[in-house]
């Protein structure tokens, strides 16, 4: 049998005929898939609906504008915004990659924020974004949002007894990363700069000295952090009979990083476990281990009757690790490194410099989260910074799990696997919300959520407190409702530790022109590469 199958193979690979069969059938199927990832609605998009960036709603437009929102979509959401959003009209957002979109009116966030998990998905939406089944190391669902929250909780709640290592580290980091010299300008490639100096800082609250200064092991975590996303986008854009094919080899790089990770992490988990042993048979839970991720994964673990000695919960906490890393430092090393690019690049840049220097010394050394919030001008440049900066540009996008579809508030209905959501890079661009007599919305103001005049207009619009933590359906850096990111309280003391201490000790040289952020399908990349230069303050 297996010889006559053989001698068919063989038969078929060497006919003429066959192959062009063969080769027919490819192209067929090329062409199949690009007219639907192209040109089509992709069977879940109300085809009643406008689309930005195609006027004229024919296949050809449709067509031009999913390629063209690759690279060209912060035109298209400037423009769906205008034309459709702010007359309460909903509309198509082509997306090449995770593919196309609805975009409600803001006005209808109540209602998005209303719909239960079973009904629109944030959790599918996110998987989705991040190619999770091959991007997360193989770690969605298996208990990750038990001890992810966990991680995010300590993190946030218990930030107070983690500031004396942040800062402890943060000065240190950037002490051999920006120099000592006061004589001499340095210049620095500064994303790369502060990615190392997130990626400290980060280590030190999760797995402490002397880890966190481990060059090889701060390498690979921020490697990790690096080559995410890049790879999620590639996969995405493959068919999906070969996504479990390509997807193993797209991602292998990060495998490569998450296994230097682990050769380092191993050997403290397995200290750890001792040292747990050793503080409970002296009923003493916290005197010899300190308060890191791998002491919470570890009693998270006893506490749920686990065994953390199992080699595969070993594995898993780790690889948790390496996920949560990447979360914690690569959105704030691109914060960050933005927020510096703003401030260097203000025509005042030397005046916000020392604004901002005279109220972060009004703090007298004092870095706890209460004394934080009273710094409403640091607050001001960072959340500025994050509505013209930020990373990701839609503010809530939910896919519709449930199995009859949904109808969305302007009437239209949208069927199993769409995806509907509210963008936040148009809302963040509004002039009637965020224009002052200062600056437009468009022009970076340090100062800007710290002047009456857009107090105002919160206070007319019944808008909540503007700040850096704080959502709303115009203010979305950290998305919105639930999908807010649980983990902005810690970025919130991060950021001000690391920028009020380059703040403090550093002057930063003006620029005439601020690097451009690249756009790359919805999201806004750091100015890599991009250098500034720097001076140790006397």
């Amino acid at each position: 049998m297996l010889s006559t199958l053989r001698d068919l193979g063989l038969r078929a690979i060497t006919n003429p005929g066959a192959l062009i069969a063969i080769a027919l059938v490819w192209a067929l199927g090329v062409v199949r898939y690009v007219w639907w990832r192209v040109f089509s609605h992709q069977e879940r998009i109300p085809e009643t609906l406008p689309w930005a960036g195609a006027p004229t709603g024919g296949a050809i437009a449709r067509g031009k504008a999913a390629m063209r929102s690759f690279l060209g979509l912060r035109q298209m959401l400037l423009d769906g915004y205008s034309q459709y959003s702010k007359n309460g009209e909903s509309f198509v957002l082509p997306n090449l990659v995770n593919g196309h979109e609805v975009i409600l009116p803001t006005t209808c966030m109540s209602w998005l924020l209303e719909q239960p998990e079973s009904v629109l998905s944030q959790f599918e939406t996110n998987r989705q974004f991040m190619c999770g089944d091959y991007t997360t190391l193989g770690l969605l669902g298996n208990g990750w949002s038990r001890v992810n929250d966990r991680a995010k909780r300590e993190m946030s709640q218990g930030i107070d007894g983690f500031v004396d290592a942040m800062v402890d580290e943060t000065q240190d980091s950037l002490r051999s990363l920006l120099g000592n010299n006061t004589q001499a300008w340095h210049e620095v490639v500064l994303y790369d700069v502060m990615l190392e100096a997130m990626g400290r800082v980060v280590g030190r609250v999760l797995v402490g000295l002397p880890l966190c200064r481990n060059p090889g092991y701060v390498q690979a975590s921020t490697n990790f952090s690096k080559y995410v996303l890049l790879p999620a986008m590639f996969i995405e854009l493959l068919p999906s009979f070969l996504k479990p094919i390509l997807g193993p080899v797209v991602t292998f790089w990060d495998k490569v990083q998450y296994w230097r990770i682990k050769s380092w992490v191993a050997p403290m988990f397995e200290g750890r476990l001792w040292g747990e042993k050793f503080d409970k048979s002296h009923h003493d839970h916290s005197a010899l281990t300190p308060g890191d991720y791998i002491q919470w994964v570890i009693r998270d673990a006893l506490r749920h009757g686990e065994d953390p000695n199992d080699p595969h919960h070993k594995v898993t906490n780790m690889k948790r690790l390496a996920i949560i890393t990447f979360t914690a430092v690569q959105s704030s090393a691109i914060t960050i490194t933005n927020a510096i690019f703003d401030i260097a690049a203000h025509p005042d840049s030397i005046a916000v410099q020392e604004e901002l220097r005279s109220e972060v010394t009004t703090a007298q050394g004092s870095w706890e989260r209460a004394a934080l919030s009273h710094l409403s001008k640091l607050d001001s440049a960072l959340t500025e910074t994050l509505r013209l900066g930020g990373i990701l540009t839609h503010g809530v996008t939910k896919t519709v799990v449930a199995p009859d579809g949904i109808t969305i508030p302007t009437g239209e209905h949208v069927p199993h696997g769409g995806k509907v959501g509210i963008a936040s890079y148009g809302p963040h661009l509004d002039e009637d919300f965020y224009g002052t007599e200062e600056a437009s919305a468009s022009v970076y103001d340090p100062f800007r959520f710290t002047r009456p005049q857009l107090a105002s207009k919160r206070r007319q619009t019944s808008s909540p407190g503007l700040g850096f933590v704080t959502t709303s359906e115009h203010y979305m850096g950290f998305s919105h409702g639930r999908s807010a990111c649980p983990g902005r309280f810690f970025a919130n003391s991060l950021l001000k530790i690391v920028l009020g201490h380059i703040l403090l000790h550093y002057d930063i040289a003006p620029m005439e022109k601020r690097p451009t952020n690249p756009w790359l399908n919805n999201t806004m990349g750091p100015p890599v590469g991009a250098r500034i230069k720097v001076r140790r303050r006397r």
